[in-house]
Formats: structure tokens, sequence, C-alpha cells
């Protein structure tokens, strides 16, 4: 009887530790599940970050050298300076 206590309390023991840290909150499944969902926001976050970085280094580049290109300065002259050419139609789209 004392070796089936001995054999029991071997076997139980580490199966109640897996269960236990599968079902907790902090360690379990949930909390895996959890850390995936907050990690895909995450690069999800990084790369519509990047795809911004590389939007403004291709504008950056367009206006820097020794070609700028016309078109994109006078954009950003009408948006930052409201300075637009005579007989030019300027349609803002930010309070349509």
């Amino acid at each position: 009887m004392k070796k089936f206590k001995l054999l029991l309390i071997i076997f139980l023991l580490p199966i109640t530790f897996i269960i236990y840290y599968l079902t907790s909150e902090e360690y379990g499944i949930s909390a895996y599940i959890e850390k995936q969902k907050s990690l895909d926001k995450l690069y999800l976050e990084n790369k519509q970050i990047n795809e911004n970085i590389e939007f403004y280094k291709k504008k950056i580049d367009l206006l820097t050298g020794d070609n700028p290109d016309i078109d994109l300065l006078n954009e950003k002259a009408s948006e930052v300076l409201g300075i637009t050419e005579k007989g030019t139609i300027v349609i803002n789209s930010n309070n349509l």
C-alpha cells in the first residue's frame, strides 16, 4: 500500500502541475492566445510604420537631388503655404 501511494504521488504531481499551468490565466493557453494577439497587433503596426517610412523616403527622394519634382513642390507649397498659381483649381479633400 505504501508503494501504491508513493507511485500515485509521483505520477499525479506532475500531471496536476501540467493541468494547472495549461489552464491558469497567467501561464496557460488563454495567456498564450492573448500574447499572440498582441504580438500580431504589434507586427501589423510595425508593417504600417515601415510602409509610411518608405512612402516618405520616396517623397524625400523626389524633392532632393539635382532635378526635384516640380509637381510635388507645387503640391507642398499649396498645402503648407496656401500659395497656388493663378487659374489653379484646389479641391480640399480633408473637408469632404
